[in-house]
């Protein structure tokens, strides 16, 4: 019985411990601007997207997940006009037609490139802005 339980505290401080490794991890990258570039690649690969329009203002970038799994979530606004030929531009807008969610808010299902398992974009015309999710793992 005490052998049982000293496994069971040993249990939960390693996985509270790697959870916080895994947090800090994150963190740390959503902060490091070389680390951003990198999480940009991705989306833009994983998205089958075109880099970001000129225009775009408030990009934000941030990861999750651990070492198993890998998400990355971005937002951007842009003029509307940029949006519709970034939306040109990019192979995964392309090739699939987008749901309509709202009156001003759309959002496009990708086919996922280099083995992502989702990729999915959606746009608020009201606001001009992109939400854009994409995950491997």
């Amino acid at each position: 019985m005490i052998i049982s339980l000293a496994s069971a505290i040993l249990c939960v401080a390693l996985v509270a411990f790697g959870g916080l490794f895994i947090a800090s991890s994150n963190s740390r990258d959503n902060q490091d601007p070389a680390k951003q570039k990198e999480m940009m690649a991705l989306v833009l690969e994983w998205g089958r997207l075109s880099p970001f329009p000129t225009s775009a203002t408030n990009v934000s970038i941030k990861t999750e997940g651990n070492s198993f799994t890998r998400s990355f979530r971005v937002s951007f606004t842009a003029p509307k006009r940029d949006i519709e030929s970034w939306i040109k531009d990019s192979p995964g807008l392309n090739e699939t037609t987008p749901d309509e969610l709202s009156d001003n808010k759309v959002q496009y299902t990708i086919t996922p490139g280099s083995g992502a398992n989702k990729a999915e974009v959606t746009i608020d015309y009201g606001l001009n802005q992109i939400e854009i999710y994409v995950s491997w793992g």
